[in-house]
């Protein structure tokens, strides 16, 4: 910037507070300051004399582009805040600067370098959990420790917090937030030192993304192989609805079962099921318990997910503990089924889901558990995708009378306040939905008979509801609508969210 205001003295004196210069050619031999290897290559490349101000991707031979998106953000945010300063007001910044004091405490060791850290951090703003266990793990000296803690919050992806929470708790039990560092450090003792404990967290690390994002089934496999769980990574029915029911606790914004899963496995391993297919088939029936819980109690009876969080972390303290995994798995369904909501209190919340209301995901996700009833896997037709990046849905949600229907079609005002209603509703493929239009139930009925049998094969929830309904096409009004809603609720509690 001095350069730029054409200031050359300050431009001259600033350059010798960041390098050693050369008197004679007034060049840079080297930083001030020696900056952490993370950022080494490029930082030094900044401080050269005659840096232009751009960022590199490489420095001489060494690729640096990882260590550019540590430094340039922060460089160009100072930028931005200095970019209208004239040479006075850059002059009073140098000033400030230049007047600013670093006290140096010399101490006898790093035990007490790090008691230091922590009495004088409590003088002040809180460090977040992650910064003081990172800052503990460094005083025990864990080799690599920057990659493999770089990998761990790559995996937390901006919720380091609730990750570490949820490691501790799939390792023990509850804890509140005052309580995680320091449980943290003492579960880290017991464990068997501070390697073992990072090992420990960047493989529950790696759960935790695949839980929380993973698109990709394929990498569920790959986890399960880590784990050596054999019995899941070999079977790709198995890691397939483990892939669907962690699909459908995402959708219903469900976290509080991570570490309750992580557990599971870990307790089926230990307990040595990793290579029984009837451990893994309990595991399949946990993963389908908690996914029918959280449908019924989270998604549509609306009760908050903090309603079993303390069973859960009870649970997984029984898992790491727990020599009958099988047994374990079905005293938590059981205490599940007690919590579970009454078919009175689903029905009514599930007949008011509607279609400007509730997300449309959601309703994709009924109508694929209809269709998908009591199939393998390999059977399954994907209704509910929630691939990011896809711009056209196989299956579009279709009106059974249409919100703007034909002109024969005469639909008084109470059955106008129920179009949306999940009772009115259908999910077919888009090529199946722009055929039916805007056509009188009645209408459609014909076409779903008809030519457009062969495009709904592959949905026999579609080939019931024609069997079933086709005869009140014809009277297709507000009480159909609730009766069929009302229908729906009793097979989905009665059958395709009952426990079994």
């Amino acid at each position: 910037m001095a350069k730029q205001l054409k200031a050359d003295g300050i431009a001259h004196e600033t350059q010798k507070r960041i390098t050693f210069t050369n008197p004679a050619t007034a060049q840079s031999e080297g930083s001030l300051l020696v900056a952490s290897g993370s950022i080494r290559d490029i930082f030094n490349h900044m401080t050269e004399t005659q840096w232009s101000g751009t960022f590199p991707h490489k420095v001489g031979t060494k690729p640096v582009k990882r260590q550019n998106k540590r430094v340039k953000p922060i460089f160009e945010a100072f930028q931005e805040r200095i970019k209208d300063y004239d040479q006075p007001r850059l002059s009073r910044l140098l000033d400030a600067i230049y007047k600013t004091r670093v006290i140096r405490i010399d101490i006898d060791g790093d035990e007490e370098a790090f008691n230091i850290f922590e009495r004088t951090n409590a003088r002040g703003m809180d460090l977040e959990v992650s910064d003081l266990l990172k800052t503990y793990l460094y005083q025990q000296k864990v080799p690599e420790l920057d990659e493999k803690w770089d990998e761990i919050v790559k995996n937390a992806d901006g919720t380091i917090l609730k990750m570490l929470k949820y490691f501790y708790v799939s390792k023990n039990d509850y804890v509140s937030k005052s309580e995680l560092y320091p449980k943290l450090k003492t579960y880290c003792k017991n464990v068997g030192g501070a390697a073992k404990f990072v090992e420990e967290l960047c493989q529950f690390s790696t759960f935790y993304n695949i839980a929380r994002k993973e698109e990709n089934v394929g990498l569920i496999k790959d986890y399960f192989d880590a784990v050596d769980c054999k019995t899941i990574s070999g079977d790709p029915d198995k890691y397939q609805r483990i892939h669907t029911s962690l699909q459908a606790l995402r959708l219903f914004k469900v976290s509080q079962t991570y570490p309750l899963i992580n557990a599971a496995i870990g307790s089926l391993v230990r307990t040595g099921g990793s290579s029984s297919r009837g451990a893994g088939k309990v595991l399949i029936k946990l993963l389908d318990t908690l996914e029918k819980y959280h449908f019924i109690n989270s998604a549509v009876c609306g009760r908050v997910g903090n309603e079993v969080e303390k069973l859960y972390a009870n649970f997984c303290k029984k898992f790491c503990e727990s020599k009958d995994f099988e047994k374990t798995t079905n005293d938590l369904i059981l205490s599940l089924r007690g919590k579970l909501a009454s078919e009175e209190e689903f029905t009514s919340r599930f007949c008011e889901i509607s279609y400007d209301s509730d997300p449309i995901q959601l309703i994709a996700y009924i109508f694929d558990r209809f269709n998908n009833y009591n199939l393998a896997p390999g059977e399954r037709v994907a209704i509910y995708d929630p691939q990011t990046g896809v711009k056209r849905k196989n299956h579009n949600v279709e009106h059974f009378l249409s919100q703007k229907p034909d002109k024969e079609t005469v639909v008084d005002s109470a059955t106008q306040e129920v179009l949306d209603n999940i009772g009115n509703l259908l999910v077919i493929s888009f090529r199946a939905n722009s055929s039916l239009g805007n056509l009188s139930p009645s209408k459609k009925i014909q076409k779903l008979k008809g030519d457009l049998s062969r495009k709904t094969q592959n949905l026999p929830y579609v080939k019931e509801f024609v069997e079933k309904y086709g005869a009140k096409a014809e009277t297709w009004d507000e009480q159909a609508i609730e009766d069929r809603a009302r229908d729906m609720a009793k097979e989905g509690y009665g059958q395709i969210w009952k426990f079994t």
